[in-house]
């Protein structure tokens, strides 16, 4: 970032700067009598970025980064997606104030000309742009740039596509390449417009394909043909549009994520997003998981995602993960209350969670807990992680704040000591954290 730009918030994050390296020797996992049913990384000691014998994932040599930077990473793109698509939209509707309004618009675009582009028209963006989203590109702009620095000269971040034509009533997603990392990352923005947030009160559930049923590979894995899935979620994505022949947006961002996944072989696909954005991703992400063009696996990292889909939805999601397809890490808040909504469909259905569970507590330490969704646990275990996940053990004053990106930024940077000793894939490894991934028989008690 260039320095002219970033002076003018030197005493502003100073002090915030200060605060989380004091905080970071304190910070300790969370109780278990908190969390039921959680292993805490602090049992595990773990170092391995390419292979582990027990893990489900090909071996083919490709580097993964630790928990705590897969979360940070992810939450830059997905925090960044706000920002820019304001942005864009100001330069689509209000061109003649910029001196250049397709420079704005320009794809693809690294992120360091972007931030070029970002301080030439600084002043401008100060009188029109809100003080938090030029903050927030700032902060993610100047993490991820640097990022790039780190690794080399020649490594760059680019924004390939940006699919924000019809922002006011589509969802918006973007596709970035990342030559540090070999990522290709899909974004989504989270809830913005009228219509995102008629989509989230969608709540009841769509009857959904499963891409895994009826695959001879699993003809013993007893997967339902039907999955029950959010219908906004579902419509937003992946209904068929009203002209006939014309993609609907799934089959648009999978068919140029392919096409970028073959310009940049050995890199993996990245799915993230905040919010509406995070449940957006945890579809795009399962069903780009069941793509033989996309090299395995699929890596989700969600932001304060909502509940997505139900038991079926969970239980065709193990199977991916099982199979290796698939790797998921879902971050949320303690009481950020849209992490655990919508918890009963219309019809008294429940709503499943998938994936590891990073949860990040609040207060000056700080204090973190990993979980899976085990299929087998004891009753009163049940009943807490019920009332743990219930809308009364998780109301708060500060319900704005627990949601957004910004606390969800703090609380990682907390925990930042221990989690960069962790990686996803020894989580998945190990049998007493991740436990049975896929029975071959339905059990009595699926819908529980």
């Amino acid at each position: 970032m260039i320095i002219t730009r970033r002076l003018a918030r030197v005493f502003s994050t100073s002090f915030l700067v200060s605060s989380r390296v004091a905080t970071y020797a304190s910070a300790t996992p969370a109780p278990t009598s908190e969390e039921p049913q959680q292993q805490h990384a602090a049992q595990y000691t773990f170092k391995n970025r390419t292979v582990n014998p027990n893990d489900p994932f090909p071996h083919d040599g490709y580097e993964y980064a630790t928990l705590y930077e897969e979360a940070d990473d992810m939450l830059d793109y997905s925090a960044m997606m706000y920002s820019i698509a304001e942005l864009r939209a100001m330069a689509r509707n209000y061109p003649k104030q910029f001196e250049d309004p397709d420079e704005i618009l320009k794809e693809p675009v690294t992120l360091r000309e972007f931030d070029r582009i970002i301080e030439k028209n600084w002043d401008i963006l100060k009188k029109n742009a809100t003080e938090s989203t030029l903050d927030q590109l700032d902060d993610s702009l100047d993490t991820i740039t640097a990022r790039q620095e780190k690794a080399g000269e020649q490594h760059r971040a680019v924004i390939e596509q940006f699919g924000d034509d019809n922002s006011n009533s589509e969802l918006v997603y973007a596709i970035f390449t990342d030559s540090a990392t070999k990522r290709v990352i899909v974004a989504f923005r989270g809830s913005t417009t009228a219509m995102d947030w008629k989509k989230d009160l969608q709540v009841w559930l769509h009857d959904a394909p499963n891409p895994y049923y009826g695959k001879e590979r699993n003809k013993n894995k007893k997967q339902y043909e039907i999955l029950g899935i959010h219908n906004g979620f579902y419509a937003y994505l992946l209904d068929a549009q009203d002209n006939e022949g014309v993609k609907n947006k799934y089959e648009v961002i999978i068919d140029e994520a392919v096409e970028v996944l073959k310009r940049n072989p050995g890199y993996k696909l990245f799915v993230t997003g905040h919010s509406l954005g995070a449940a957006l991703s945890s579809l795009f992400a399962f069903y780009a998981s069941s793509v033989d063009e996309i090299p395995r696996p699929v890596t989700c990292v969600s932001i304060a995602s909502p509940y997505v889909g139900d038991h079926r939805f969970r239980r065709a999601f193990r199977l991916a993960e099982a199979q290796g397809q698939i790797r998921y890490l879902r971050v949320a808040n303690q009481r950020d209350i849209v992490s655990i909504e919508p918890f009963l469909s219309l019809r008294g259905r429940l709503y499943k969670h998938v994936g590891v569970q990073l949860k990040l507590y609040s207060g000056s330490s700080g204090s973190y807990s990993l979980s899976y969704p085990k299929r087998y646990a004891i009753f009163w275990n049940l009943l807490k992680r019920v009332w743990m996940n219930s809308l009364f053990a998780n109301l708060s004053l500060n319900y704005l704040r627990n949601h957004g990106t910004a606390e969800y930024n703090k609380r990682l940077e907390v925990e930042k000591p221990h989690l960069e000793n962790i990686f996803l894939n020894d989580l998945y490894a190990e049998k007493s954290f991740i436990g049975t991934l896929m029975p071959n028989e339905l059990m009595p008690n699926e819908e529980l």
